[in-house]
């Protein structure tokens, strides 16, 4: 008499099959899955680098502001990098933060990353010390030309940003003078890197590089607008965030 059906312990053996087949195959398409959303933030990067070297042929090969507060005849306004470089990118024209609320509050896809918190946020930064700050007619660090650049393929010039929540998922503008920094020494430890490599909004973790792509790297573009994905602790603190001197020097810009 021919069988019509598996018995129980075949049954059993095949889904105990699929289950070994599904434990091995999901972490690779996991994996498979950030490593196109870390291409993705790549080309982003690239772009933005591009885009960059464009505007310095531009402005007599300056840097654009990093973050300038200044007030208006209709109020004030803040001029971020992001927005100075936007013609570059075919993106049109939007100066201030208030153009850019006006398109819906979300940033355009090239400022963005799929492997972000807040996916639809800005999520990167640029480096203080290169764009400079400043407010109300005052300059407390102007933006720097390129021919103060000593070591301009070591320079760190825009990359992944920390989030922050209160800021409706956006990363600041600029990174903190010196990045990494926990308690005014380079973070060592996975525990010291935790507590500002992270998109909660504390003020530890603002203004910080944030590694969230696989390895816990962060992709970073440098000044000559190069890119290049950095692991924790690989950025060399100071010497890849001053922008003169021969050495690593925290005296110096």
């Amino acid at each position: 008499m021919r069988r019509s059906a598996f018995t129980l312990i075949e049954l059993l053996v095949v889904i105990a099959i699929i289950a070994i087949l599904a434990a091995i195959l999901f972490p690779v398409f996991a994996q498979a899955r950030e490593n196109a959303r870390k291409a993705t933030c790549v080309s982003n990067c690239k772009q933005i680098g591009l885009a960059t070297m464009m505007y310095l042929q531009d402005y007599d090969e300056t840097y654009p502001i990093g973050y300038y507060y200044h007030e208006g005849s209709d109020g004030w306004k803040e001029v971020i990098w992001y927005f100075v470089i936007t013609p570059y990118m075919g993106e049109g024209k939007f100066e201030h933060w208030e153009d850019f609320i006006a398109r819906g509050d979300a940033a355009p896809p090239v400022r963005s990353d799929p492997s972000a918190t807040f996916r639809k946020a800005i999520a990167y930064s640029m480096n203080q010390r290169v764009g400079g700050v400043g407010e109300v007619g005052t300059w407390y660090t102007t933006p720097a030309p390129q021919s103060m650049m000593t070591h301009l393929a070591e320079t760190v010039l825009y990359g992944d940003g920390t989030q922050n929540p209160n800021w409706t998922g956006n990363a600041g503008a600029l990174y903190d003078w010196t990045p990494g920094l926990v308690n005014g020494n380079p973070a060592t430890t996975d525990a010291e890197w935790d507590t500002i490599d992270n998109d909660s909004g504390e003020p530890m973790s603002r203004f910080e590089v944030r590694y969230r792509h696989t390895g816990k790297s962060a992709v970073i573009v440098w000044a000559d607008g190069h890119v290049k994905a950095m692991r924790r602790g690989s950025i060399q603190v100071p010497w890849h965030w001053q922008v003169g001197g021969t050495a690593p020097d925290r005296n110096v810009r």
